[in-house]
């Protein structure tokens, strides 16, 4: 996993700090001894970022780690994302993101604006001086700049980023998190990037989301790019389909697609560990229990959807997958 700069680290760190957290206990949790910190140019292994961040959210009971007025409860990202996942482009996803925080709290408020080509993410945070590190501010922009991309499984190309405040000594790392033109003492904080993204499907289901959500926030200190296994790109090639029916190509076609033999491909799924016939079973299971669960469509309905030709082919493939029925399956998650 990639390292990531103490000052990141120092700064989360000082989170905690002002809300009176023990800030010895959350080393010695995460294993660092504190003369590691005095390194003003060191780096810090990502996982232990990673821990240090889950343990100040799980302390303060505040995803917005104390840097704004009111907490933010946790949960409440995981809330939005598993809503705005149903949502047919990223153009809608992001609208529906913005307006849920924006309901929700008045402590952060953003803007989704269109400028010809471009379009930007304003943000706005009602009382800065409670991050006189600028650590949350930065890291919500790295938030909504990592999720955008992990959903349609593409790195988002950012043309510019404004920030409120004068050039900080971190700003050479600044430039690691957001590789574009930087503007400082603006009057909105922003990032920008091409609009031809904004019409790109999600390309994740609400299993990716779970593991996603599971792991955070590792997948958000890593800018998310396409997937260069050959699974990965099968995956991304079935579920980024115009039609509601599941269309699954002819192995020969899809190698074709690949501009490969059919025996090519084979040959490079076996050293993945993986075949064709086991990616769309995995692809028919995630889409089965998101439609049937999250969706609550009826068990023809999903059938038609997912290529069965009739909902007794689904309910068998079903319990092979989970061991129950659709039914059986719906009953004991609704208990």
């Amino acid at each position: 996993m990639a390292t990531v700069d103490i000052h990141y680290f120092k700064a989360a760190l000082n989170c905690a700090e002002r809300k009176g957290i023990s800030t010895q206990g959350l080393l010695q949790e995460i294993g660092i001894a504190r003369m590691q910190l005095e390194q003003s140019d060191g780096q810090i292994q990502g996982d232990q970022y990673i821990r240090l961040i889950q343990l100040v959210w799980a302390e303060l009971e505040d995803e917005f780690m104390g840097c704004t007025q009111t907490p933010c409860k946790q949960g409440a990202f995981a809330f939005m994302a598993r809503h705005v996942m149903h949502y047919k482009s990223l153009e809608a996803v992001l609208e529906q993101g913005i307006l849920f925080y924006n309901l929700f709290t008045s402590d952060i408020q953003m803007r989704l604006v269109r400028q010809q080509k471009i379009i930007s993410i304003e943000i706005e945070f009602a009382r800065p001086e409670l991050d006189p590190d600028h650590f949350y501010q930065e890291f919500w922009m790295v938030i909504w700049h990592r999720f955008a991309s992990w959903i349609i499984n593409k790195r988002i190309t950012l043309t510019q980023v404004y920030f409120p405040y004068a050039k900080p000594s971190h700003h050479n790392q600044l430039k690691r998190l957001f590789p574009c033109q930087h503007y400082f003492n603006r009057p909105v904080m922003k990032f920008s990037f091409s609009s031809e993204f904004l019409t790109l499907p999600p390309a994740r289901t609400q299993r990716d989301l779970s593991q996603f959500l599971r792991h955070s926030p590792a997948d958000l200190i890593t800018i998310p790019g396409e997937e260069q296994s050959y699974r990965g790109r099968i995956r991304l090639l079935l579920l980024n389909q115009e039609s509601d029916v599941l269309q699954c190509p002819s192995f020969e076609q899809l190698a074709e697609s690949f501009n490969m033999s059919a025996q090519t491909l084979r040959r490079r799924l076996k050293r993945e560990n993986t075949s064709y016939p086991i990616i769309k079973d995995e692809i028919r299971k995630d889409l089965a229990i998101e439609k049937l669960i999250s969706q609550r469509r009826s068990v023809s309905e999903v059938a038609f959807l997912l290529g069965y030709t009739e909902p007794r082919s689904l309910s068998r493939a079903f319990k092979g997958w989970t061991g129950l029925t659709p039914s059986q399956y719906i009953q004991r998650r609704a208990k």
